[in-house]
């Protein structure tokens, strides 16, 4: 059963990757870490580094079910293509996390986890 979890290099980011690990491993893998650069933005702190990119495939490399770690470039929105990939892999779940550090509790939720939440053909995992 397919795990996709959308991936940036934050505290936030790296607690998503474990989870879905734990539910990868639950499953019975695989797992897809997916890192989304959003084109004209190449600067945005959400998009990993090579060497971050790395330091997530090392905390997973010693995970018992098969690891795929992909940098997607895209003109899409972010939860486009975590959609886009979670239909064509057919995964089971997809896992985000949120920035908890917001003022205003009214916008809890952004514009992308939202869209991943009403939209997603699979269960969504919140972190």
């Amino acid at each position: 059963m397919t795990v996709v979890v959308g991936f940036i290099p934050t505290p936030v980011g790296f607690a998503a990757l474990d989870a879905s690990l734990d539910e990868a491993r639950r499953r019975g893998g695989p797992l897809i870490v997916v890192n989304v650069v959003r084109d004209g933005d190449e600067d945005d702190p959400r998009h990993a580094s090579p060497e971050q990119l790395e330091m997530a495939q090392e905390r997973l490399r010693s995970a018992p079910v098969r690891v795929d770690v992909r940098q997607v470039r895209a003109e899409l929105g972010i939860a486009g293509v975590l959609l886009d990939i979670a239909e064509t892999e057919r995964a089971d779940l997809l896992v985000i996390g949120i920035r908890r550090e917001r003022e205003h509790t009214r916008q809890f939720l952004g514009f992308t986890a939202q869209k991943l939440l009403v939209d997603a053909a699979c269960d969504v995992l919140v972190v």
